[in-house]
């Protein structure tokens, strides 16, 4: 950082002032990307709803790509936040489904963050490529707990395949309940997500009698 981003102007430094414009056209592109969908988030749409100059958008992003993963990302680690605040108990089927329910209410609360997560992720080639990075790393994270329970624990080289697996029915169970197309509470919406996580986690455990 160099010394001119010290200098304050108006109670702000540069750097400051830097930080909100950015917050200032993340807030613009969750907007655009929760509502409208990948195809609004243009440069030109944003600066214009942030009312900035295209300067700005280029002071801090790379470009499209970078902006859209960075939207992306700030909404994941709000949802990573609140499920770092679940206290993990020796009951690993209880914090699990405290997990999903943070996870259910997290959605319920925004819709726009159900399509920024779960939903454009699977037609935009950018984000598709991002989401399933970050998701593998967060469903490894869950089966990861589960190894604590022996009875459940999977082998090790089934869970990339694995993760990819239980990523890909979590978000259709999440979207279908942010759609409105299953008819069923947040209870219930929790325990069908515990439900897929173990009949996923059970089906790559070691089997006495078969072949590791």
């Amino acid at each position: 950082m160099d010394e001119d981003s010290h200098k304050v102007w108006r109670g702000q430094t540069l750097h400051d002032r830097s930080l909100k414009r950015r917050e200032q056209l993340l807030d613009v592109g969750e907007e655009l990307l929760g509502s409208a969908g990948v195809g609004a988030v243009t440069m030109r749409a944003v600066v214009r709803e942030a009312q900035l100059s295209p300067r700005y958008f280029y002071e801090t992003f790379s470009g499209r790509e970078d902006f859209l993963v960075a939207v992306y990302d700030r909404v994941e680690n709000r949802l990573l936040e609140r499920v770092s605040g679940v206290e993990m108990g020796d009951d690993f089927r209880t914090s699990i489904h405290a997990v999903c329910v943070v996870c259910g209410d997290f959605f319920e609360e925004d819709p726009r963050r159900a399509r920024i997560l779960l939903r454009e992720p699977l037609s935009d080639d950018i984000l598709r490529d991002h989401s399933a990075r970050r998701a593998q790393m967060f469903v490894e994270t869950m089966l990861r707990l589960l190894g604590a329970e022996s009875a459940m624990s999977p082998r090790p080289e089934r869970i990339p395949a694995l993760a990819t697996g239980l990523s890909g029915a979590l978000v259709a169970l999440y979207l279908g309940f942010a759609d409105g197309r299953l008819d069923i509470d947040r209870e219930q919406l929790a325990e069908t997500a515990v439900d897929i996580v173990y009949a996923l986690a059970d089906a790559a455990r070691p089997r006495d009698g078969l072949p590791e």
